[in-house]
């Protein structure tokens, strides 16, 4: 019983390479619409960090503001 229960994980892994590695080549094809739309994706990551430094842009200033005053008083 215990050399079944060494045995069936080695033959599930095995099993397990064995159909993933049996894949067949991929067709895929990329339209000259997947360059444009990567872009426009790298933009908007970009153009979104800009407006979301903007909005807190203030708030993270007055917070090292504050907290270089602190240490300025408690001297």
């Amino acid at each position: 019983m215990l050399y079944l229960n060494l045995k069936l994980p080695s033959i599930l892994i095995l099993t397990l390479i064995y159909v993933l590695g049996w894949t067949p080549d991929a067709q895929a094809y990329l339209d000259p619409g997947t360059g444009s739309m990567v872009l426009q994706l790298l933009m908007a990551s970009f153009l979104g960090f800009l407006f979301t430094l903007k909005t807190y842009w203030r708030k993270f200033k007055n917070f090292i503001k504050g907290f270089s005053t602190k240490s300025i008083s408690d001297d």
